[in-house]
């Protein structure tokens, strides 16, 4: 499996992470609120929290 992952944040355009897995290329565009009220890591307690108390712990591999 090729895990080639690569950023980009020159231009205009919005930051994004390419990734290519055999034959397909995923390619993901990050973009952020300007009117946020929370910051990242409020959120990712927050995402973590329910998924602990909803049971989506995931499999370990």
């Amino acid at each position: 499996m090729n895990n080639n992952i690569q950023s980009t944040t020159t231009g205009q355009t919005p930051p994004c992470v390419q990734q290519t897995i055999g034959k397909t290329k995923n390619l993901v565009e990050v973009h952020f609120s300007a009117t946020r009220t929370q910051c990242v890591e409020d959120k990712l307690k927050r995402v973590i929290l329910h998924d602990l108390e909803h049971g989506k712990q995931g499999n370990p591999k």
